[in-house]
């Protein structure tokens, strides 16, 4: 079963601690295998063994890379902080998908690690398919002429919800995790991946911020 790739920074072989996380220059905390999230305790199961690195390591580069980022954070500065300009497919969920944030006040506080979150999200009309025709334009531009690296942006409102957990979906359809893709309901779409071994990271630039608290006629969005 195929995990996303390390998450990547300058300091791409820096430090780790005795737990196995690497320390980046900007004080984030990320697991040195694969897992994108900043905090050990919300750690659900996406992370896998450490690669071991030989005397001639060299960093590897995704094929894909999805990152996950709520709206409501763009004025926050850090290595993502621009990705909108960088993406090659952005898929804004804010208007057309129910935010769990409006839903109930138990929803508010939990994050896309939650089942409960990610059950809302993925039983919402129309995501699926989204997601299934997103990964259909993945693979229409890696069949063109031209091979390059993609970026796939998925955004909401506070980055917590919607864009966190259609990023962990897409990023096991395209890795052709079929186990994984079948528990947010797109094992179909996963199999035409099943060939490609694509290297696919996932990086959430918001969700592990704190709650933003916004007026009430804005949480439909």
């Amino acid at each position: 079963m195929r995990t996303e790739t390390e998450h990547r920074s300058t300091d791409v072989d820096g430090p780790h601690d005795a737990q196995g996380w690497k320390r980046y220059a900007d004080g984030a905390r990320v697991h040195r295998s694969t897992c994108t999230i900043h905090d050990a305790e919300g750690c659900d199961g996406h992370c896998g063994p450490a690669p071991v690195a030989g005397a001639g390591h060299q960093p590897s580069y995704p094929d894909v890379t999805i990152v996950s980022i709520g709206r409501l954070h763009d004025e926050d500065q850090g290595p993502w902080a621009d990705v909108l300009q960088r993406a090659t497919i952005a898929l804004d969920l804010r208007e057309h998908f129910r935010d769990p944030h409006a839903l109930s006040a138990d929803l508010r506080r939990l994050t896309a690690h939650d089942p409960l979150v990610r059950n809302t999200v993925m039983e919402t009309p129309g995501v699926r398919e989204v997601l299934a025709a997103t990964a259909l334009q993945v693979r229409g531009y890696l069949a063109g002429p031209n091979p390059a690296p993609l970026t796939v942006v998925t955004q909401c409102a506070g980055g917590r919800h919607r864009a966190a957990t259609t990023a962990m979906a897409l990023r096991a359809v395209l890795a052709g995790d079929v186990e994984q893709a079948a528990a947010y309901g797109l094992a179909d779409a996963a199999r035409q991946f099943t060939d490609r071994a694509l290297a696919v990271e996932l990086v959430h630039r918001d969700l592990d911020k704190d709650v933003v608290d916004r007026p009430e006629r804005e949480t439909h969005r």
